[in-house]
């Protein structure tokens, strides 16, 4: 066995964030998150709800990012 860490999301070349999955787990973190932003999309009754559907799913998303995606760092910027 490896002991070598499997992340679940890729970290952006450029710019902060995390790119596309690497794993199923990843995967499924995304499916959840967007299938919830459509629900919340398809069922709110007014603009305010619609918005706050797709803002939860984003802020719950974020930490599961931060803890199993590549860590950010800064010195993937590409050199001048």
């Amino acid at each position: 066995m490896s002991s070598e860490r499997k992340y679940w999301f890729k970290a952006k070349e450029s710019g902060l964030g995390w790119s596309w999955p690497l794993t199923w787990q990843g995967w499924l973190v995304y499916t959840c998150m967007l299938t919830a932003i459509a629900y919340f999309f398809v069922t709110g009754e007014d603009v305010g709800q619609k918005i706050l559907g797709a803002w939860i799913p984003i802020l719950i998303c974020i930490p599961i990012c931060w803890a199993f995606g590549e860590p950010l760092s800064r010195g993937k910027r590409a050199k001048r």
